[in-house]
């Protein structure tokens, strides 16, 4: 029997020696002629009659046909039942309150099980035809032809009832349920045969959660005495307190904080498994009386406080090279650090002693283990970093005084006993640190699509090569080279046309990083936090096919650091980067012609900037709320300026640097977000975006890549970007070249977006953007466009656009892609329509955006 692809492409394709295919001879054909008989009368006179509709609609039927009619009958054993998805979940007493409601949600992961033909990962919902793909695997599966080989890695393997196991998921859900504090909760599977076909079920699940048990009373770990008269006591750190959920998974938080904290104070190998609880839950109905207690198996070396002995460092060999190699040479790098190499020692001794936070004598921190081990990773050299810590062999002295602890507190004779380490109770521990070198250069080549934040998208091919530890102290010598092909998404909420101004970009890059501050006095000095030093050559050449050419030679200098978990800082001390018009169309010329500030902006010029940037984030890993602050503080061209003035230029007049002005201003930004996650599936995100920037001295307006713009994928979705302000101004004749006008020297945005789960790994969205930007000086070619033409509150307020709109995430995990569809609701100028809601015409307010990622 032909398979439904040949019997396609053979009605399809007719041969010189069967022009048409009759109904007798292949009976499925004529039931697809019959089938669209009365739709299509050419259909049966043959192929070639047909004409381009007519085919279109025989093969769409064809297909209907034959793909709808794919059974898996043949291929199903006599227990075998297809799987097409989950029901429903029932939640027969469902409580509120975001605990219950997250409980709830883990023990829907474990019933979740996406079926053949899934939407975006949904365990309910399928695409058409969902049989398809399994079909075509069982009915290849034995085959070995290329096209069959070709053909599977199309398709997937069917779902059976069996591989699902809808009991033992209910039984792992109610588990979960229990683990949670509900242990009395009960989950049931029932197996939905289809009404047409046995063979195929769905599964409905129905829990019961039942009351929730609270922690009653709690006998906290024993005191623990440290050095220094410090103690270590557990019930004010402990989020065991009475009236909390009695949860495995609150319960490991806390065995785990015990651990890491006594960690910290010498207590190497004290593991959370050594740490248990009992749980008494028959003192009083739906409470639990909880006890923790060190468990039976804990050997006398978790008991014991241990300081670092002997730290060495042993150089291996790459392993591409097989890993292993016999050192030959030595080095002291401290009294107490030892490095062991054969023939170099790759990096710099002094950068790597400055690396090892461990010190002979000191009572071992498990922070200064993963310092070390962060600062020797982010030097670049090593493909790995290993530590082995070993114990001494020394004369132990048995710490009577833990074993009396310990049985005192076996018997309850003693609820808060306390561990009080002696001297004679420490130990040795020395230190062993294997280093694997890394390649010295790697290469890459890549491919995308991608996206910017001004809305303009498309193919890009990128190239760069790296040459790590470059001079022995971590350093990084990168040169990068890329091209693209850009165009811009959106419609134009005017003109109701879609803005295509493409454009084409190539530029490379080189540049050096050091992973330290290049300062005199701080070059070997250590960092809790990634720190780095950077210097970059670039140069860019973009396209505008109907405007001009613009090339950019640039230089910048950074230093980034970050003192804190919640701060990072960078400051460039130095950035210089040439701007120069190498064409321009007579179009482009009389735009200038028409607008002096853009040919202002736009003009051959020299930026020399200074700038400070920051981030502050404030998040706790079980907290639903998110903040963060991101900041600019920037200045270009003062310290130039004054320089010539010392020198007895006008301060005022227009100077320039090789022949040519320099840009002078001061510029502040500043972007706060905020989000609120309602529960696991919903989540409230907002962000406030301000910024201004002023001209002075040496020029009067400021470089076009420096002003603001707002709209777009990631700002006012309504509108594409540079669509709208500065202020109420508008063109006398939009088109797709006013874009060009839309900048200005102040900005302000608000942005509200509700996310909420659809189905599966699909989320929904809805938004309100609002924002608008301004000149600070007004602009005579530009009416209304400058605050100092307000008259008061009331006209800024109607100058401010708004838009809405509903959207779609797909979250693959890795990358997030967005599709948004923005709503104009108010224009910041006057239209033929009065009112607030101004928009002339409603297919002229929407703005459709593919993008990657978040806007915020």
């Amino acid at each position: 029997m032909m398979s439904p692809i040949a019997l396609l492409l053979r009605w399809l394709i007719p041969s010189k020696r069967n022009p048409r295919m009759h109904s007798d001879a292949y009976p499925s054909m004529g039931l697809a002629r019959k089938a669209c008989k009365g739709l299509l009368c050419d259909a049966c006179k043959g192929f070639p009659s047909l004409s381009r509709v007519s085919l279109q609609l025989s093969l769409l039927c064809l297909l209907s046909l034959v793909f709808g009619s794919c059974s898996l009958h043949r291929y199903q054993g006599p227990e075998d039942q297809l799987y097409i998805g989950v029901k429903s979940i029932e939640v027969v007493d469902k409580p509120g309150g975001s605990y219950a409601d997250h409980a709830i949600g883990e023990a829907e992961e474990k019933l979740n099980y996406a079926p053949n033909g899934s939407i975006f990962g949904s365990s309910s919902l399928r695409w058409p035809l969902p049989l398809m793909s399994p079909y075509l695997y069982m009915r290849f599966s034995s085959d070995s032809t290329f096209i069959a080989r070709v053909l599977r890695r199309f398709t997937s393997k069917p779902v059976w009832m069996r591989e699902v196991s809808p009991s033992l998921r209910a039984k792992v859900a109610q588990q979960t349920l229990r683990e949670h504090g509900y242990l009395s909760a009960t989950v049931r599977s029932e197996i939905l045969p289809q009404p047409k076909d046995s063979l195929q079920a769905r599964v409905s699940y129905q829990m019961q959660l039942g009351p929730l048990y609270l922690l009653d009373s709690v006998t906290y770990f024993p005191r623990v005495h440290m050095s220094k008269g410090r103690y270590f006591e557990h019930g004010s750190v402990s989020e065991l307190q009475k009236g909390t959920p009695f949860s495995m998974e609150i319960l490991e938080r806390d065995r785990n904080a015990i651990s890491t904290y006594l960690r910290q104070f010498g207590y190497y190998y004290l593991k959370p498994d050594y740490i248990s609880y009992q749980a008494d839950t028959l003192m009083k109905p739906q409470h639990v009386a909880l006890r923790t207690v060190l468990a039976e198996t804990t050997p006398m070396d978790a008991l014991r406080q241990w300081k670092i002995g002997r730290v060495q460092l042993r150089l291996m060999g790459r392993e591409s090279d097989g890993g292993s190699v016999v050192a030959n040479d030595s080095l002291a790098l401290s009294d107490s650090i030892m490095l062991y190499y054969r023939d170099k020692t790759l990096v710099r001794p002094a950068v790597l002693r400055t690396r090892i936070r461990m010190k002979e004598g000191e009572i071992y921190r498990h922070k200064d283990e993963e310092r070390t081990l962060s600062a020797l990773t982010n030097l670049g050299a090593f493909s790995s970093v290993e530590f082995y810590f070993a114990k001494r062999e020394e004369a132990a002295t048995s710490p009577d005084s833990l074993v009396t602890v310990l049985a005192a507190d076996s018997v309850g004779d003693n609820p808060h006993p306390a561990f009080t380490m002696q001297p004679d109770t420490t130990g040795t521990l020395d230190v062993t640190i294997l280093l694997r070198p890394d390649k010295p250069w790697s290469t890459y080549l890549g491919a995308a699509f991608m996206r910017k934040s001004t809305s303009y998208i498309g193919p890009g091919i990128s190239a760069s090569i790296e040459r790590s530890n470059l001079f022995g102290g971590g350093e990084r010598l990168t040169a990068n080279v890329y091209g693209s092909y850009e165009w811009q998404t959106g419609r134009s909420p005017v003109a109701g046309s879609s803005i295509s101004i493409n454009s084409y970009q190539l530029g490379g890059d080189i540049g050096i990083t050091f992973p330290f501050i290049l300062f005199p006095g701080w070059i070997n000095n250590y960092y809790k936090y990634p720190t780095s030093t950077s210097f970059k050559v670039g140069m860019q050449g973009i396209n505008h096919a109907q405007y001009y050419t613009l090339r950019s030679l640039a230089f910048t200098m950074d230093y980034s650091f970050q003192p804190s978990s919640r701060w990072s800082h960078r400051l460039s001390p130095l950035s210089l980067n040439y701007t120069q018009l190498t064409r321009t169309t007579a179009r482009f010329d009389k735009l200038l012609q028409e607008n002096p500030a853009l040919g202002l902006s736009l003009r051959n010029q020299f930026i020399p900037k200074v700038g400070y940037y920051f981030t502050y984030t404030r998040h706790k890993e079980d907290s639903p709320h998110f903040f963060q602050i991101f900041g600019e503080v920037s200045e270009a061209g003062n310290l130039t300026n004054g320089l010539m003035a010392a020198f007895g230029r006008p301060y005022n007049e227009t100077k320039t640097m090789l022949g040519v002005p320099f840009a002078q201003f001061v510029k502040a930004s500043m972007d706060l977000r905020y989000s609120w996650r309602i529960d696991r599936n919903q989540t409230i995100a907002t962000r406030l975006a301000t910024g201004a920037i002023y001209s002075f001295g040496n020029a009067s307006t400021a470089p076009y890549i420096e002003q603001y713009y707002v709209g777009g994928a990631n700002s006012i979705r309504a509108f594409t970007v540079r669509s709208i302000g500065p202020g109420r101004f508008r063109t006398q004749e939009e088109s797709a070249y006013s874009f060009m006008d839309r900048v200005g020297e102040m900005k302000l945005e608000g942005n509200v977006e509700y996310r909420g789960r659809l189905f599966g790994d699909c989320y929904g969205a809805v938004f309100l953007d609002a924002g608008n930007i301004w000149l600070l000086r007004r602009d005579p070619d530009r009416p209304g466009a400058s605050l100092g033409e307000l008259a008061s509150l009331s006209e800024f307020v109607r100058q401010i656009a708004v838009g809405t709109g509903v959207g779609v995430r797909y979250d693959l995990s890795f990358l997030v892609v967005r599709f948004d569809v923005g709503i104009g609701l108010h224009l910041p100028y006057e239209t033929s329509r009065k009112g607030w809601y101004n928009i002339p015409r409603f297919r002229d307010a929407l703005g459709l955006h593919l993008a990657i990622g978040y806007p915020f």
